[in-house]
């Protein structure tokens, strides 16, 4: 029998894109603006993100990803520890961008069939950042926060581990869903301050799906890439066994947050055959009532 290696997403996630050591750089004062009474980093590529964002994402997208930033911001206000480990570039970027390929669409700029929309996205504004005149100048590691951020932007329990930057990219997505939740995380936020984002970049009304969105939202995702939805999956991987190199299946685990969803509200949905259970059977000619005996 084959040893299976059960290898996570998270695992492989960690050795394409490792977690840097090099320290964020001092840097001389940004120009600001101030946008819902919150002073904001106001250098050419963040300006050009935003309207980079503006232009692919929808109107409830553009706003989301708006009060993420705003509310990563005001949360930052609240933690000066945090704040003063923070680029705030990187920062603005990799909430603005944060959700450059979720249109409903697989025609849509930076959408692929299979990839989970926050690995999209962190492509996509890699690529923006690369072909930026200032982001020409960047140091890999400033690109990689970006791309961190946002991949990591839904998985706590990667992002919560990872550089001051990626962590705080986390918590600005994760404060718009906070405040919806009972006991939710506040990081210092006010009532006061959060309604001056909702003012400047307002949730879509009740009529316009407001209370449905996020359902709707996922459940797109399960119905026409379900590949990106599923927990976990199987894949044939080379590896070492004590007879040498094989090919056999093993496993590796996507662990989303979106399958729930699908089972729940889209009709066909399956994850059968995907699982890491069922790959490591599959692997190993077992059935289960050999494993029950």
């Amino acid at each position: 029998m084959h040893i299976q290696n059960l290898i996570s997403s998270s695992f492989l996630l960690l050795l394409s894109f490792p977690i840097s050591t090099t320290a964020t750089t001092p840097r001389p004062p940004y120009p600001n603006r101030t946008l819902a009474g919150i002073t904001v980093i106001d250098t050419p590529i963040v300006r050009d993100a935003q309207a980079y964002a503006r232009r692919y994402c929808s109107d409830s997208t553009y706003n989301h990803t708006m009060r993420s930033w705003l509310l990563g911001l005001l949360h930052l206000s609240h933690d000066p520890a945090l704040a003063s480990k923070i680029d705030l570039e990187v920062h603005a970027l990799g909430l603005i961008l944060h959700d450059l390929a979720t249109n409903h669409s697989l025609s849509a700029p930076f959408v692929t069939p299979n990839r989970r929309f926050e690995v999209d996205s962190a492509i996509a504004a890699a690529d923006f950042i690369r072909s930026h005149p200032d982001g020409k100048k960047w140091p890999g590691w400033r690109v990689q926060r970006v791309w961190d951020g946002i991949a990591l932007h839904a998985e706590p329990g990667l992002a919560l581990y990872k550089e001051a930057d990626v962590f705080a990219i986390y918590w600005g997505n994760e404060l718009e869903f906070s405040w919806e939740r009972p006991g939710g995380e506040r990081k210092g936020v006010t009532a006061e301050e959060r309604e001056r984002v909702l003012q400047e970049f307002p949730r879509p009304t009740l009529e316009e799906g407001g209370r449905g969105n996020v359902f709707a939202f996922v459940a797109w995702y399960c119905k026409y890439k379900p590949e990106s939805t599923y927990s976990e999956f199987a894949f044939p991987f080379c590896c070492f066994s004590v007879s040498g190199w094989d090919n056999v299946l093993t496993s590796m685990a996507v662990d989303t947050w979106m399958q729930p969803f699908g089972e729940l509200l889209v009709p066909g949905y399956s994850a059968v055959g995907h699982r890491v259970v069922d790959g490591s059977l599959a692997a190993v000619g077992l059935n289960m009532s050999e494993i029950l005996k």
